[in-house]
């Protein structure tokens, strides 16, 4: 059992080798299983042999190693966190033998990515206030920015070395490139939107002239685009009943196959090409309205962008899907021996 919780502790406290960027899995792979020394505990066995030692008071009230442990395991579960320790040897093993290297470089841009992405999620899109905001967030937590930075990157050489192994293990010759482009062709679209209230059954009087009038709206606002030339966004700006897309003329951004959207809707939006305008199309919760493509990407036939949905696809970063199957196949390779628990 002390056995399977030192294993269990490597993936909670920081330790030595993950302070220092490795050059190579098998260097990583020695270096983490030195006997670490980090801030919370010098060394992961003394957790176990200084039970009772403090690491912090508060209020007074001490909080032992012992305590620690015993709070972390009744919160996560020792067999949920060993099982993901097992996952990362198992990848970093695979590495090991593919005599993969990770560099310096690409952990401080796996970092700075990472904070720039949560700076501009803090900002709603002002990389710069965000990150203003992020600094005073870890600020109330007793930690700088440079501390972020350093517990990052103990965690960038397993997850650069877990992606590149699902990377490599991926065979272009299994994968179904028409789906693939089918799935993945984003159509960047505008619309405008003329409502009237959704019912059931027959429409009252009121209800069905309502929805008349929208309907006219629509075709006028179509003879406008389409024959007196009126730019698509400037219609939508002044017209369109949706308050969220209207001050951005329609815009709607990029949509997918995987767009939450009313199929029939997504029919038409699928079936247009660059800078045409479909007829009124009405939205089975309400409404009608017109859409317009304005780009298509990738652009092209499938014929013609196969090649490259090949290549995108064998150099695009593994969802966590892509890495759960991969795993899967480490796995069933994989010998995994518990040894007997003592007395």
């Amino acid at each position: 059992m002390k056995n399977k919780l030192l294993l269990v502790l490597l993936i909670l406290v920081p330790v030595a080798c993950r302070n220092t960027p490795r050059r190579s899995a098998a260097d990583y792979a020695a270096q983490r299983r030195q006997p670490a020394q980090s801030p919370v505990a010098e060394g992961i066995e003394r957790f176990f042999a200084h039970p009772e030692e403090v690491l912090v008071r508060i209020h007074g009230r001490a909080l032992t190693r012992g305590d620690f442990l015993e709070s972390v395991f009744r919160q996560f579960g020792e067999m949920t966190l060993l099982s993901e320790v097992i996952k990362e040897e198992i990848f970093l093993q695979e590495a090991e033998r593919r005599e993969m290297k990770v560099e310096k470089e690409e952990i401080e841009s796996e970092v700075e990515e990472i904070l720039d992405g949560m700076s501009r999620d803090l900002g709603r899109g002002d990389a710069a206030g965000g990150r203003i905001k992020l600094a005073d967030l870890y600020e109330k937590q007793g930690l700088s920015l440079n501390d972020v930075r350093e517990e990052l990157r103990k965690k960038m050489v397993s997850q650069i070395l877990v992606k590149r192994v699902t990377v490599a293990m991926r065979n272009p010759a299994n994968v179904d490139l028409r789906s693939l482009y089918e799935k993945n062709r984003r159509f960047y679209t505008r619309h405008i939107a003329y409502s009237f209230p959704s019912f059931q059954d027959q429409p009252t009087a009121g209800q069905a002239l309502k929805k008349k009038a929208a309907m006219e709206k629509a075709l006028q606002a179509r003879e406008k685009i389409v024959g007196a030339k009126v730019e698509f966004a400037a219609v939508a700006r002044a017209e369109s009943e949706d308050r969220v897309t209207q001050s951005l003329g329609g815009d709607l951004g990029p949509l997918t196959a995987a767009t939450p959207m009313a199929e029939s809707l997504k029919k038409v939006i699928f079936s247009l090409k660059p800078g045409e305008v479909s007829q009124p199309v009405e939205n089975p919760r309400g409404g009608y309205h017109l859409f317009q493509v304005t780009r298509i990407e990738p652009e092209g036939s499938y014929d013609e962008v196969k090649e490259e949905i090949r290549k995108n696809y064998m150099e695009r970063d593994p969802d966590v899907e892509e890495i759960r199957q991969a795993f899967y196949r480490l796995r069933t390779g994989v010998r995994i021996e518990w040894p007997a628990e003592e007395g």
